[in-house]
């Protein structure tokens, strides 16, 4: 507490419950009505919570996201409605996949509150409508508290964190500015997550036995690791579980080996030996993987947006367990805990082995192999990739953007657990940029690695900025091809095919004009928000960028890479002929049949 003001206080009490869940970092754009808090913290030199602010409140939304995904938790602090709402898309992205991040809000005082509802006076930072912001936040979070007196404030926000811990999803708190100085009782105990908390029956014991039933009744197995094995901590019962199926139960020629997707990509780290690949797994891509004698045991993965084609997987030849339920085959087992169904099921598994060891075989899955680009190769995401899968070290982590870049990164083998980060289900552009900032503060040893395409870059480059005000050595790499090619792709993948389909509508034969880029010379960004910026526009420029970054690891780099407008990664060269733009309209197979 500062040394001017001897109670103990709301704020007081904030900081203190915040230090004992590990928060240490607090990213966001200053205001006065969170003043209370952030003084307490900074009077305290003793704290570990650093404060950080950031160019703009999307930058310090990221940022927090990022961070929480690697670390645990961590606080993003605003202002009322102006600093608040222009969060809302980034804690809804934390919300959907499973990141527990805090955001604190600052809110008029009481006083003023009543002001505004008596005499109709309108504040600075107010719309009218009573609370808006809090009920915005509302469907977006586990836990929405508006805090407005001292006595209640103790049990609101220890009951707002039990549920992040809990639930591993974001919570919000609106706290009135005039009660943060406001005397407050100390904490009682400890802040913990619910466990048994419930009378329900957990069905993991009879989800594990299912399991081990349905792949011996299948020759063939691979397993699917999901973003919850990284989310929950559970990467080494995962591995442990595989080690004990390979040990007693693989034929000597067919172990078994796992997959990742793009959420869980890096989960475990892409050199292991039992690493597989990272696929997209639509239905047809399942059945084209397995067969009709072979299974999918997914541990810890959604069957969410990138990952599956936005389409339903499930069937007779897969096991999903995530979101605290396991379906094995069509049978649904409710109320299992991840960790639970991984130990009952290594149990298993090592009962059958003091049994009779079954024959297990694994499945394979051809990857192409990656090597650096030849200068005379063409700069395009292919060989652009090929180069950074080449070039990457266990030191960095990779954080790629939504899009075309995203879609390119499958292929990029990942040295190191946990190195590579992307909102592969919520997929706001603009997110990679500021996320590199919150990955450089959770893992301060390594180096940020970003690729982002130019239209994603657009909505959130000040994080360059916050990067160099930091002292960090981030390197983003922009994809330059000035258009918004994914959002072109989805709606007419016509530009892309080689050649096009020459319609009668010529409009359907290039790139909408709406989806073409205002022209930045974005190498020279840095010259106003700090570090170094390099322009290329060929493989051998390329190369010579990636050595220069390596022998100056104490610089900031934004590495502007020209692509062409008409180049894709190679699987959407692959599949663009094919193809059916949402509003393709001359294509003798519109309207496209899985989404019309």
């Amino acid at each position: 507490m500062s040394s001017c003001f001897k109670e103990y206080t709301v704020a007081d009490y904030f900081k203190d419950r915040l230090e004992e869940i590990g928060v240490d970092h607090m990213f966001g754009v200053a205001g006065n009505y969170t003043a209370g808090l952030l003084d307490t913290i900074l009077a305290d030199s003793q704290s570990p919570i650093t404060i950080k602010g950031n160019a703009n409140e999307i930058c310090a939304g990221f940022a927090a996201d990022a961070y929480a995904r690697l670390k645990g938790p961590c606080a993003a602090y605003v202002t009322y409605s102006v600093g608040a709402f222009s969060l809302l898309n980034t804690i809804a992205g934390s919300y959907v996949e499973q990141v527990p991040v805090i955001l604190i809000n600052g809110a008029p005082t009481n006083k003023e509150d009543q002001i505004s509802k008596c005499q109709g006076l309108l504040y600075s930072h107010t719309t009218g409508y009573e609370f808006v912001d809090i009920h915005m936040f509302r469907p977006v979070t586990v836990a929405a508290e508006r805090i407005t007196n001292a006595l209640q404030a103790p049990y609101q926000i220890d009951s707002a964190l039990t549920a992040l811990l809990s639930e591993q999803r974001p919570i919000y708190f609106e706290v009135t500015e005039d009660i943060w100085r406001s005397p407050c009782q100390r904490p009682q105990g400890r802040i913990r997550e619910r466990q048994n908390d419930t009378l329900t029956v957990s069905c993991a014991k009879q989800a594990a036995e299912a399991t081990l039933q349905l792949m011996l009744s299948k020759p063939k197995s691979i397993f699917w690791a999901g973003i919850e094995l990284q989310r929950l901590e559970l990467q080494d019962e995962f591995l442990n579980l595989m080690e004990v199926i390979n040990r007693h139960h693989a034929m000597p020629d067919g172990q078994i080996h796992f997959v990742t997707s793009a959420l869980s990509k890096s989960v475990i780290a892409e050199t292991h030996p039992w690493f597989e690949g990272c696929v997209t797994l639509s239905p047809s891509e399942v059945k084209d993987l397995v067969g009709e004698d072979g299974v999918l045991v997914g541990i810890g993965a959604w069957t969410t947006g990138k990952d599956t084609g936005n389409q339903d997987i499930r069937s007779s030849n897969t096991i999903l367990s995530a979101h605290k339920g396991v379906y094995v085959g069509a049978d649904f087992y409710p109320s299992v805990q991840l960790k639970d169904y991984l130990l009952y099921l290594t149990e298993v598994f090592e009962k059958l082995a003091k049994e009779q060891p079954a024959q297990l075989s694994g499945i394979r899955k051809p990857m192409p192999l990656s090597s650096m680009p030849t200068p005379e190769q063409q700069l395009g995401y292919d060989s652009f990739f090929s180069a950074i899968s080449s070039w990457l070290s266990e030191e960095d982590v990779l954080i790629v953007d939504a899009g075309f870049p995203l879609i390119g990164a499958q292929k990029v083998k990942i040295p190191s657990r946990n190195g590579f980060v992307a909102q592969a289900a919520w997929l706001s552009i603009g997110y990679s940029v500021p996320a590199g900032t919150g990955v450089k503060c959770a893992y301060p040893d390594k180096r940020s690695i970003v690729v982002v395409g130019d239209g994603a870059f657009h909505e959130t480059c000040q994080a360059v900025a916050d990067q160099h005000a930091y002292g960090q050595n981030t390197v983003v790499f922009v994809l330059a091809n000035g258009i918004y090619g994914i959002e072109q792709y989805l709606v007419n993948p016509n530009p892309f095919r080689d050649p096009p389909v020459d319609y009668q509508d010529k409009l359907l034969n290039t790139v909408y004009s709406y989806n073409d880029l205002p022209s930045w010379n974005i190498a020279k960004l840095p010259d106003a928000f700090g570090g170094k910026g390099i322009k290329v526009t060929s493989i051998e420029q390329l190369l010579n960028a990636l050595e220069e970054v390596r022998q100056h690891d104490n610089t900031n780099y934004v590495v502007e890479v020209c692509i062409p407008k008409e180049d894709t990664p190679s699987s959407i060269t692959a599949e663009a002929p094919t193809a059916v733009g949402e509003d393709e309209i001359c294509n003798p197979q519109w309207p496209p049949a899985g989404k019309f």
